[in-house]
């Protein structure tokens, strides 16, 4: 679900891509932010696992599989 989605964003995105805090211009704070970035979230978060950077907040595959089902499922957020 997006809450399940959402609740893996928070603890582990935000921290570098919110309203205060805007690493290479993505924000990831709302749902309709996280819906403009879901392309960019699912390249880096899970295809080419960059993210989050030297996986400073601990993501685990678990939650990458998440993120990527989330996207193929096309990425709803209601």
């Amino acid at each position: 679900s997006f809450a399940q989605v959402r609740a893996v964003i928070e603890q582990r995105c935000v921290l570098c891509h919110s309203e205060q805090v805007i690493n290479k211009g993505i924000q990831l704070h709302t749902p309709e932010l996280i819906e403009k970035n879901a392309q960019a979230l699912y390249q880096q978060a899970v295809v080419l696992k960059t993210m989050p950077l030297n996986n400073a907040t601990q993501i685990t595959d678990a939650e990458r599989s998440l993120l990527g089902r989330w996207f193929e499922a096309g990425a709803p957020t209601h």
